[in-house]
């Protein structure tokens, strides 16, 4: 009777273990491939940091993307610059400037340092390469898939991008943008991050008339 006991407590003992298995690193990389993969629109609040001449300035945006290329990025903080904003529906953007009246309408707005922090645009760089690479990794405590792409177009300032998804909540965290030397130029720290929701295309123009 207690060799049968025993038995029932090791079999349970293994179902338990089996059932509570971590995801490889390998179903960890299609999970987030996957939820990726599903991204046609996004809005979150941007944290970034910008490295320059030993400098690093703080900015504070909001940002909304809608598949393929049109995004709009609000600046939040710091105060002087607050209000300001960059639009763009594929075919035209928009600069405005509140605090001097000032708007500047561009026809062409392509491979700018604002799209490379929005993950849109990463997604679309991490298709177009046979150089990505993936691993993973912890940070504070937690699990993060990284993956790593090259920027097109050639400029040594924006060599490479670099993305940390948590591998629990399937999020993005973080991104870097690095320079050819290897330097990061920017860290972008993406917070109350939500996928797919519905955005009007009138949101990425800057009058509804244009």
């Amino acid at each position: 009777m207690k060799q049968i006991k025993l038995l029932l407590l090791i079999c349970c003992l293994a179902t338990v273990i089996v059932g509570c298995k971590q995801p490889t690193d390998k179903e960890l990389y299609y999970k987030v491939q996957k939820r990726l993969g599903e991204l046609e629109s996004y809005s979150c609040n941007a944290i970034i940091y910008v490295h320059s001449d030993n400098v690093e300035n703080k900015y504070v945006f909001k940002q909304f993307f809608k598949f393929p290329n049109s995004y709009r990025l609000e600046v939040t903080s710091p105060e002087n610059l607050k209000g300001n904003l960059t639009i763009s529906n594929g075919k035209k953007a928009w600069i405005l400037h509140p605090s001097i009246n000032q708007v500047w309408k561009l026809e062409s707005f392509e491979q700018s340092q604002e799209q490379m922090m929005f993950i849109g645009y990463f997604m679309q760089n991490f298709y177009n390469t046979e150089e990505a690479v993936i691993s993973s990794d912890k940070l504070d405590n937690r699990h993060y898939v990284i993956i790593e792409t090259p920027i097109p177009g050639g400029n040594q300032y924006f060599d490479k991008q670099r993305l940390w998804v948590d591998s629990k909540s399937l999020e993005p965290y973080q991104m870097h943008i690095i320079d050819e030397k290897g330097i990061i130029r920017f860290r972008v720290y993406y917070e109350d991050f939500e996928l797919n929701p519905r955005l009007e295309n009138e949101l990425f123009f800057l009058w509804s008339k244009e």
